[in-house]
């Protein structure tokens, strides 16, 4: 059964996360550990930091689980994109990730749009088809030489 979507928001911004699709890089604790902090409950706490400094730490999310919009405010291109296009990228001993706008078709025929990062499944190992969900690192997957 498919996890929640965690949604966190304060007046100037909206955070979402998607637990099914998370491959538990660490950007975000990494890069804000003050508002991504896996010890606590509430693991998401906007407070205290700039909305700035929290998009741009979101927008570093290989998986695209993390997603942030400010209010009022269109979101923009991911950055570091080619102007047009996608860029796929097989990661060492990990997922494809797939950074642009793109369509996923899953293996039932559902389609689905998906813009930012996505990260796929290449161990076979996932719980959640077609998204990697770290589980790569439990098997001990190693990409081809």
């Amino acid at each position: 059964m498919p996890k929640p979507l965690q949604v966190v928001h304060t007046e100037e911004l909206i955070v979402s996360f998607d637990p099914n699709i998370c491959r538990h890089a660490g950007e975000c604790v990494r890069g804000l550990p003050q508002v991504f902090d896996t010890s606590r409950p509430d693991w998401i706490r906007l407070e205290g930091t700039w909305p700035e400094e929290i998009v741009a730490v979101v927008a570093r999310c290989p998986s695209g689980a993390l997603q942030a919009v400010r209010a009022g405010v269109a979101p923009e291109k991911p950055l570091g994109l080619p102007m047009a296009g996608v860029l796929v990228h097989a990661t060492r001993d990990g997922p494809i990730v797939v950074k642009g706008g793109v369509t996923l078709q899953h293996p039932e025929g559902k389609q689905e749009q998906r813009r930012g990062s996505v990260a796929l499944c290449r161990c076979g190992q996932t719980r959640s088809t077609p998204f990697c969900d770290g589980t790569h690192t439990k098997v001990g997957f190693r990409s081809p030489a």
